[in-house]
């Protein structure tokens, strides 16, 4: 079996289109530098928006000549990274939980009552409490919301793993349509 280090599966995902973006952020919220902040002036002399070599757009302020600013800059950015990771994060807990759902209901043994469906959803609550370190009511909150995410609202879903929305506004939009028709 192939050994490759740490950097090396880094420049692996970094030389996909897709991996770029994934990378950056993960670059960004552990505090590493990827490229100049949008929010930056162009220190070197770069291409402005009004197409000037050099100068500072009319209106704009460069900012990279206050340490302190781009400091605060850089720290709003790692921020916001970090945001769109825990996002993406959420994202895939949701599928992974959805997945858990279909492979437990295939696993079980079909229900004779209603207690043992009840038991069944029960102990299912009850290992992803403890798998996630996290109180029963916590778990099937979850259990319910990934579910709803990824059947009712794949759209949010898709949102959330884009990293465009957080973790409380996909909550938000599962407690807001619960209650329309489908």
């Amino acid at each position: 079996m192939e050994s490759t280090t740490a950097d090396e599966v880094l420049e692996r995902i970094m030389a996909s289109a897709a991996g770029r973006a994934v990378a950056a952020d993960c670059a960004v919220a552990a505090g590493r530098a990827v490229a100049p902040s949008p929010r930056l002036g162009s220190p070197g002399g770069g291409d402005c928006d009004d197409g000037a070599k050099g100068d500072v757009a009319q209106g704009e302020v460069l900012f990279t000549s206050d340490p302190l600013r781009r400091r605060k800059d850089d720290c709003l950015d790692r921020l916001a990274g970090i945001s769109r990771l825990e996002a993406r994060t959420a994202a895939e807990k949701v599928k992974v939980l959805a997945e858990l759902v279909e492979v437990s209901r295939a696993l079980d043994p079909p229900a004779l009552s209603p207690q043992e469906a009840t038991a069944q959803e029960m102990a299912l609550v009850a290992e992803v409490a403890c798998a996630l370190t996290v109180g029963e009511r916590t778990a099937g909150a979850l259990l319910t919301e990934s579910l709803t995410l990824t059947t009712a609202l794949p759209l949010t879903l898709s949102a959330l793993t884009a990293g465009v929305i957080s973790w409380q506004h996909a909550r938000v939009m599962v407690d807001e349509t619960s209650n329309l028709d489908r």
